[in-house]
């Protein structure tokens, strides 16, 4: 079961970004991006993604790492 990595969905909508906007930034697919806001995708998140994430969503590089490590191991945020 996979679980919504929500803390990339509530940034990206705090972000005023789309699914589109926030995809061709980080210069992958729309259908890429959902999945991996959905956590279906990228279970091994690499470290150039997440500082562009980090850029993008205009949060610094470590809460993105923090994040996603409390998203690894199932604590919502």
């Amino acid at each position: 079961m996979n679980m919504i990595r929500t803390y990339l969905l509530n940034h990206r909508k705090q972000n005023k970004k789309s699914l589109h906007t926030i995809s061709e930034e980080l210069g992958v697919s729309k259908n890429y991006y959902n999945l991996l806001e959905k956590g279906k995708k990228g279970d091994k998140m690499t470290l150039a993604t997440a500082s562009k994430i980090a850029t993008l969503l205009k949060i610094s590089l470590e809460d993105v790492l923090d994040l996603e490590n409390d998203y690894k191991n199932g604590f919502k945020r």
